[in-house]
Order: C-alpha cells, then sequence, then structure tokens
C-alpha cells in the first residue's frame, strides 16, 4: 500500500473517530448521579454562607441532597427539582438566578462536552500520523 493511501485511510479513520465521538457528546443522556450533583451546585445551602449543598458540609446540606437525589430517581425534571427548592425557601436559594428554562443545565453540559472535543481529535490525529508515517516504524 503507498503513502498517499495510508494517509487518506488514517484521515478517514480520525474523520469518523471524530464523528462518532460528536455524536455520542450530544446523543448521551447524563447519569442520574451527574444529574444530582449539578442540581447540588445550583442550589445554595441555607446554613451557609454562599455555598452550594453539593459542596457543604453541612447536615442541612446533606438532607437537601438527599431530597435531589429521590426527586431525580423518581424521574422529576431538573425545572421541577428547583420549583419545589424555589417554593419552599424562594428564588434566593439558587446561586445562578431564577430557573427559567429547563434546558440550562442540558446547555452547560454540551458545551462542557464540546470542550473537550479538541483533544480527542488531537489525539485521534496524532495516532493517525504515528501509523502512516513510515518513519515510526
Amino acid at each position: 500500500m503507498d503513502n498517499r493511501a495510508r494517509t487518506l485511510i488514517g484521515w478517514a479513520v480520525t474523520v469518523l473517530l471524530a464523528a462518532v465521538v460528536v455524536v455520542g457528546l450530544v446523543m448521551g443522556d447524563s447519569a442520574p448521579q451527574d444529574r444530582v450533583e449539578a442540581l447540588g451546585s445550583r442550589i445554595k445551602c441555607p446554613v451557609c454562607q454562599g455555598e452550594a449543598i453539593g459542596d457543604s458540609p453541612s447536615e442541612t446540606s446533606a438532607v437537601m441532597m438527599d431530597i435531589v437525589a429521590e426527586k431525580v430517581a423518581a424521574g422529576e425534571t431538573d425545572a421541577q427539582i428547583i420549583s419545589y427548592f424555589t417554593a419552599r425557601y424562594g428564588d434566593g436559594i439558587l446561586l445562578d438566578g431564577p430557573c427559567a428554562d429547563d434546558s440550562l443545565p442540558a446547555a452547560r453540559l454540551a458545551a462542557a462536552k464540546l470542550e473537550m472535543l479538541p483533544d480527542t481529535v488531537s489525539t485521534g490525529t496524532k495516532l493517525e500520523l504515528s501509523w502512516a508515517s513510515p518513519k515510526a516504524r
């Protein structure tokens, strides 16, 4: 097989892997524990000063995180869970302001996943170049 064919095959494999990664990142659903942690980072501990319930060592925060986990397990949406806490504590319980859009956490997750894409493509390109390079053998 000549060098040009190897290079073309290598690029095709790289592009295919990048496409699979992008589709997986966009289509993938976050795990329940990821949702619990994401919600826990948005809700303020009522006994701490500006600390999220997911980061707080207080007993109140631990109970609130348990409630979040129970609600996630029950299939409630992020907006329903946020509404539960704002109904009891007011909008001030949120670290990121009033929850106006249920897609906000999903958008943040998608943005974080897309930030990893250049590293993935770069690694794929390095592998392809080392595979196609006659000097690497």
